[in-house]
């Protein structure tokens, strides 16, 4: 991980997370909430909407669920909305009669809250470098390159998100500009946001250092 991540938690009852919030705080991550403390509604965005957390396109949303119920509590509804908006969810919590079961990352266990956020940051990020492969494919056999010969590498850095692309052979400029353009493409699709892109191809080097002839 090279950033600290923005972990929208959503709460089954007023107080559940507030140990899971001294932790993430502890490990240096911000910790986002759906509730409007001022106004007392369980979602900030009906008093503004650029004040919901989906907004600013947090890293992963993590479900406080302390009882077992297959009702969805209204303070739970935020996970509905960070389902809809693509953001991945993990819960801590039990499976008994989850009605979220069938849409979660993962769950917190033994590792802890920390590292089951981490974990399902880190799963987006994936789920996205497969999407932008499967997207730059066609781009990259039409110039005689497999997509299994390419290595794609997808870093949340700050406030940019860093593609990098190592291929077989040199690329000249209308490669790297199709592929910038397919990168942009699977980031509309995945309804994240970030605060930019940053896309480069480089020439794959061999496994003694030198690059490929």
């Amino acid at each position: 991980m090279t950033k600290p991540l923005d972990v929208l938690v959503i709460e089954s009852r007023r107080g559940a997370a507030a140990e899971a919030v001294r932790a993430l705080e502890e490990a240096g991550h911000r910790p986002l909430t759906c509730r409007d403390e001022a106004s007392g509604l369980p979602c900030r965005g009906v008093a503004s909407p650029d004040d919901c957390p989906l907004a600013h396109g947090p890293d992963v949303a993590l479900l406080v669920r302390r009882r077992v119920d297959p009702r969805v509590a209204s303070l739970e509804t935020g996970v509905l909305c960070a389902l809809r908006a693509g953001v991945l969810v993990v819960e801590s919590g039990s499976a008994a009669l989850d009605p979220f079961e069938p849409w979660l990352t993962g769950r917190v266990g033994d590792e802890g809250v920390v590292a089951a956020c981490e974990a399902g940051a880190d799963q987006a990020l994936d789920e996205l470098r497969r999407e932008i492969l499967r997207r730059v494919a066609p781009t990259l056999s039409a110039v005689g390159i497999p997509v299994c010969d390419a290595r794609c590498t997808v870093e949340d850095a700050l406030l940019r998100l860093r593609v990098r692309f190592d291929l077989p052979a040199p690329a000249d400029r209308a490669l790297q500009q199709a592929l910038a353009v397919r990168v942009l493409d699977a980031l509309r699709s995945s309804r994240r946001t970030f605060g930019g892109v940053d896309v480069s191809v480089h020439l794959a080097t061999a496994p003694g250092g030198a690059a490929p002839a």
